[in-house]
Formats: C-alpha cells, structure tokens, sequence
C-alpha cells in the first residue's frame, strides 16, 4: 500500500464522544477517505478505507487507548493511554501518549506523563499545541511542539475530581472540563495557571460536550440524568437545559448548529434544534454508539457501535447509509480526506 503523501491534510475527529471543533481543510483530490480508528479492547488503533471499511493496517497498543487527535499536516497522530477497562478498575491506569506516524503507519515514540496517569481528554489547536488531561490528578499537560518536545511546555491545574473529559476552543484560549465525580463543569485557561477555574455544578455526572460552531456555546450532557445543558462559553452562566431520551453520552455540533446526541439507554441518535435543543429527528440503531466522528464535509456521521461496528449516517437524509466490522470496542476516531 502507498504511503500517505505529506501534502494530505487532515480532518480531525475525536469524540467520545465529541467534537472540540472541526476545522475546515482542503480535501485531497480524487482521494477515497481513511479512518484510524481507536479499539479500546483489541487494544490498538486500525486503519479502514472509506466508505467500504476494507482494513489496511492494525497497530497494536497498550492497554485502553481511549481518545486520538492528529496534527493538521497528516503528520502524527496522538492517542491517550487510559490503561483500566473502567473508571473504577484498581491500578494507576495509563501515563503514556502514543504518537503515531500515520504515514508509516506505527509507533514512533511515547510521551511518558508520570506521575500522571488515567489519562483520557486529548486535543490539539489549531497552533499544533497539544493538550492532555489526566482524569486521576486533575491537570491539564501541555505540549507546545508535541512531535518533538520530551517534557511538558506546562502543567495547569484543573481543580476537579475526576476530570474525564475536555473540549478546546480552536485557538486554546479555554479549555471546559467535564468532572464527572463531582457533577461540575470547570472552564480553564489552559496557558495561565494563575486565571482562576470558573465552576459551575451541573449535576450527577457531566460527560460528553461539544463547542457551537461559532465557539459562544458549550453543551454538556449529565449522563445518567439523560439531562443536556447549555452555557455561555464566555461568561460560563448558564443558559438551558432539557431532558433527553435517557442516559446519554456523546454529543456533536454539525456545521449549521444543529446538535446530534447519541442515546445509550435508547440505543439510538438524536438531532437536535440548537435554538430550543428540542429533538427534531430520532433514529434508531442496533447498538449504544459510544463514539461520534463527523467527516469533513459534516454530511457523514461515523458510528462507532458497541457491536464493534461502524456504522454511518447520511445527515441530510438521516439514514443509516453503510457499515463496516472493527476490532472490539471501537470509539474515536481521525479521518483523512
């Protein structure tokens, strides 16, 4: 198989759920999409062409990678080792960042962040800065040229309890932290160890959360309460909120605003106004989608199934187009255009 050429640009998807934000990049010409995904439990990242999901390649991990991100060149991507199955699992848990050159297709080097460990949340700006939470210590680990750097440019202080999951305005100026122990939500300057966290108590359990489109809303699902909130992504007051159809974890803006939410307890998807956060569409699945990942154009959403399966969606006609088998427990994911 031909190596990627290093002109690709890269759309990049993370979710556990969710998307910080999802840069616009030139598509590559006449070139068939890829998806590296993320399979918690094989454990290891594959690569799948798209649409059909015909496997290219397999790169085996440590154990649980969770959430990926990879640079706007094509370049590297970055995968944070959770290292227990779950949140309650004894032992320290991962401390380590796997970056992968994607052209090459393996492991070229890891990032060892101990003494921090369980590390999950990970996302870049659109400076190539990467960013990485630890869920256990509660900090935010900065790397200013990750491709490269041996130790963090810096380490700030997020101030929850268990800090599982993260989105990132484009630029890095804030980053809004769902702590999941402690039913807060903590938005953070993640530059600036001395700008006080502003926290605001959602609930039992925030989990999955997305930015608008133009970055002056942040969404959070309580998760067990199936509870979808809104904040002033500058203020951080908060706006609304409404039930849902259950327990609930992912969340994604498309382009134009509107809001998809993955329904675990329902085992299906919803679309949501971003005016009334109202459902205007429902579609059922086979299976709970734990992972969301949107592709460049925002037309296609890729359903990573618990029934280790991706499935995808045509947005505009909101229906189940095609499907592929993974590896177990597939989650985030990257994708090339």
């Amino acid at each position: 198989m031909n190596q990627f050429d290093r002109r690709q640009v890269l759309q990049m998807i993370a979710v556990s759920s969710t998307l910080p934000f999802l840069p616009s990049f030139a598509a590559g010409a006449g070139r068939d999409p890829v998806m590296v995904l993320v399979e918690k439990e094989a454990p290891g990242v594959s690569f799948y062409q798209l649409p059909q999901g015909q496997p290219l390649a397999h790169i085996a991990l440590a154990t649980q990678p969770h959430e990926i991100v990879a640079d706007v060149q094509g370049k590297f991507a970055y995968v944070a080792q959770y290292g227990v199955e779950k949140w309650l699992a004894p032992g320290e848990g991962g401390h380590q960042v796997f970056v992968i050159d994607l052209q090459a297709r393996k492991v070229v080097r890891t990032l060892d962040l101990t003494p921090y460990h369980r590390l999950h949340g990970i996302r870049m700006d659109t400076s190539g800065r990467l960013y990485v939470l630890s869920e256990t210590d509660s900090v935010m680990i900065r790397f200013d040229n990750p491709s490269s750097d041996e130790y963090p440019s810096q380490i700030v202080p997020v101030g929850g309890t268990r800090s599982h999951y993260f989105v990132l305005r484009k630029d890095g100026t804030r980053a809004y932290v769902a702590d999941t122990l402690s039913g807060m939500v903590i938005m953070l300057d993640p530059h600036d160890p001395s700008f006080a966290p502003v926290k605001r108590l959602v609930g039992q359990a925030p989990e999955g959360a997305c930015l608008s489109p133009d970055e002056q809303t942040f969404y959070v699902i309580d998760r067990y309460k199936g509870t979808l909130h809104a904040f002033d992504a500058s203020t951080f007051e908060h706006r609304q909120q409404v039930p849902l159809r259950g327990e609930a974890v992912p969340i994604v803006a498309l382009p134009d605003g509107r809001l998809v939410v993955s329904n675990q307890a329902d085992k299906s998807l919803s679309l949501l106004n971003p005016d009334t956060l109202k459902e205007e569409k429902h579609l059922p699945l086979e299976a709970a989608a734990p992972g969301l990942n949107l592709s460049a154009t925002g037309d296609v959403l890729y359903l990573s199934l618990e029934s280790n399966k991706v499935v995808m969606v045509d947005v505009a006609n909101w229906r189940i187009s095609g499907s592929f088998g993974t590896g177990k427990a597939p989650d985030a994911a990257v994708i090339f255009s």
